[in-house]
């Protein structure tokens, strides 16, 4: 079939060409510009990656800590140490083939623990370039070897998501091989990188809707529907969730992960990734990406376009993840290849680049139709500047974003901290922590079990009062912390991150005598203390609505007794007299403690209210106050009082104020009088 007679030769250009005969190296040696792709990736980020402190991501060590499970264990049933988390039974590990890869890796612990991930990211970064370079080659020939360096270096959100340690990277390599194959009417391997794709990867969704796009987009343009391309995708992804471990609690996960969290995401504390890019990142930290591809487009000839399947799969990927990108920042590691090879794709069936010899030659051996001369190396010499300047633009800022991650600025200097906090952990503990931490605590503590990991819809679906106490909890919103995290959580310990913790938080837990803190570095650890809560004053009766106050000569004792935690284990940690627990809780509440000093004594107590309240002893008031003040053991007013001999009685008026009502009344000093 000759080109220019009309007709559409569903084959890409490079298939119809004797590659061995023709001059270029890329096309005489297609392995060799891979192979040295991968060789200086994998050096230049083995390097990256053994120096750094730290892994990039919490989530990494997650994946580190399944994968080291698995080779100790064998394909576990459940995540142990996520004990309020829909993965705790049942697991339907979204990206098992992905854990099982990466667990050989895992026995490496030499200089860190974090070894064999590190080794492990480098080998999948130098494939990614590698497939790169080897697909750029077909439409640039040896300049399509720079197009790795463009795609890595010129984009600074793409490179920081390539140095995670997350499932996204093989997706990424799979999702390039996908479009290549699709392209080329490979439909059987397709379906096979379906299958791995599935087992790799949460959103296999998203590689059959592109296979449904390539679908419709071959159809259009040859007015031939090749169902195959549709077929073998979807038999290879059913076929995956079938044969997973985990099946069915796999798909389970999957409706989660695909549609409950598009639902809840707005309402939950979800990372920033899922957010949009912004402009300035989506354009000025990606500035040597655009600049290259920039030089590229300008350099092609422009001839009308052919058809070329290829290119095709490669637009519809771009404008796929370019739609996604614009949602979702965390997409720009499949927006930014898929807009290299688009551009470089394009511009090959524009005729390739003006004044430099194409890899493959013309449709049926056609000459290159190469300019001579002062022009053809004018258009070299120009080519090559544009280059120059394009890839300059983005190594220096990607050199500064890895030399910043590896000067250990971040937070944690070095992992030898989160070791020095897991020895800190007790085996056994049950540790309240954020979900966005845990990642890190499954590594480092493996021998404690904790609260949620990856994501929040995993606990805010199955366990929704759970969540909301601890959402209530690092908030900063929880008065009464030990209490909760027994009752709500099951916890005897918490975990709090300093990296962007909550003040009042921290404010509460300094000054309670029911906390001790443990251990405190990057991560803060504390312990629950049961018996450490009798200088709090519980026993309260309830004044009847409409009552004078303060109280002082009324017979308390038929009136209603303030209601203690119903179990034993409870008891032992209360100190917060929570209004909660009344029917009426929104309105204001009087109650009364009666108490009796046999000598003189002087008292120190601590009133610290959640919202407006007022003070009484006998007749005579110590303290009101109409401000919020959020019932915090170490803020609250301290009232030294002389005590004669004889009964006395306390009176408080609480009110509700930010969803809570209630106060601490701590006696923090009890000397004798005049002692």
């Amino acid at each position: 079939m000759q080109a220019g007679d009309g007709r559409y030769n569903p084959l890409p250009v490079s298939d119809r060409l004797d590659l061995q005969a023709h001059p270029d190296l890329a096309a005489r040696r297609p392995w060799l510009g891979p192979l040295v792709v991968f060789a200086l990736f994998f050096a230049a980020l083995a390097t990256f990656l053994n120096r750094a402190p730290v892994l990039y991501d919490t989530d990494s060590y997650y994946h580190l800590a399944i994968a080291r499970a698995y080779a100790e264990d064998g394909v576990i049933d459940g995540v142990p140490w996520a004990r309020f988390s829909v993965l705790h039974q049942g697991f339907g590990d979204k990206e098992v083939l992905f854990h099982l890869l990466l667990a050989p890796f895992t026995a490496l612990e030499t200089p860190t623990p974090s070894a064999g991930g590190r080794w492990f990211l480098a080998l999948l970064g130098a494939a990614v370039a590698a497939l790169l370079a080897f697909l750029a080659q077909r439409p640039l020939g040896i300049w399509g070897w720079a197009l790795p360096v463009a795609v890595f270096a010129g984009s600074q959100p793409f490179l920081s998501r390539l140095v995670r340690l997350r499932p996204e990277v093989v997706a990424l390599f799979l999702f390039l091989l996908a479009a290549w194959l699709a392209g080329r009417g490979r439909y059987r391997l397709l379906g096979l990188v379906a299958f791995v794709f599935t087992l790799s990867y949460t959103a296999f969704h998203a590689l059959l809707g592109l296979c449904f796009l390539w679908w419709l987009g071959r159809g259009w343009t040859t007015r031939r529907w090749p169902w195959p391309l549709l077929a073998y995708p979807l038999l290879g992804a059913g076929l995956a969730l079938i044969v997973h471990p985990h099946f069915p609690h796999n798909l389970v996960l999957w409706k989660m992960v695909a549609f409950d969290f598009f639902a809840l995401k707005n309402v939950l504390d979800v990372g920033e990734e899922i957010g949009p890019a912004t402009t300035d990142v989506a354009l000025l930290r990606q500035l040597g990406l655009w600049l290259f591809l920039a030089a590229l487009w300008l350099a092609g000839r422009a001839r009308p376009r052919r058809p070329d399947p290829l290119a095709d799969a490669f637009l519809i990927g771009l404008l796929a993840f370019a739609g996604l990108y614009l949602l979702m920042a965390r997409f720009v590691i499949y927006f930014a290849p898929f807009a290299a090879l688009a551009v470089a794709y394009d511009v090959a069936r524009r005729g390739g680049l003006a004044g430099l010899r194409r890899p493959f030659g013309e449709p049926s051996g056609e000459p290159f139709g190469e300019p001579s001369g002062e022009a053809a190396a004018g258009s070299r010499r120009l080519f090559a500047v544009a280059l120059g300047v394009a890839l300059l633009a983005g190594v220096l800022p990607a050199a500064r974003f890895l030399y910043g991650l590896a000067s250990a600025r971040g937070p944690v200097e070095r992992e030898a901290e989160w070791a020095d906090f897991g020895r800190a952990v007790p085996a056994g503990a049950r540790v309240a922590a954020e979900w966005g931490s845990t990642a890190l605590y499954m590594f480092w503590a493996p021998q404690a079990t904790y609260l949620n990991v990856l994501d929040p819809m995993l606990m805010a679906l199955p366990h929704p009062r759970a969540y909301a106490a601890e959402r209530a909890v690092f908030e900063g919103r929880e008065p009464d912390v030990p209490l909760a995290l027994a009752r709500e959580l099951d916890s005897d310990h918490l975990a709090v991150s300093t990296f962007h913790p909550e003040p009042r938080l921290l404010r509460r837990l300094a000054s309670d005598p029911r906390v001790e803190l443990r251990y405190a570095a990057f991560t803060r650890l504390y312990a629950m203390l049961p018996d450490r809560n009798q200088g709090f004053v519980l026993d309260w009766r309830l004044v009847p609505k409409g009552s004078t106050l303060p109280a002082a000569g009324d017979d308390a004792s038929l009136w209603r007794s303030y209601p203690r935690a119903e179990e034993v284990r409870l008891r032992r940690l209360e100190g917060f007299v929570d209004l909660a627990r009344l029917d009426g809780a929104g309105d204001c509440q009087a109650l009364v403690h009666d108490l009796r000093s046999e000598e003189p004594v002087e008292v120190r107590w601590e009133f610290a209210p959640y919202g407006r309240a007022a003070l009484w002893l006998d007749d005579r008031q110590l303290f009101a106050t109409g401000a919020e003040l959020g019932a915090v053991l170490g803020q609250g007013l301290e009232l030294p009082l002389a005590l004669a001999p004889g009964p006395h009685r306390l009176t408080v008026l609480t009110c509700p104020a930010g969803g809570r009502n209630g106060f601490y009344l701590l006696e923090r000093r009890r000397t004798a009088a005049g002692g």
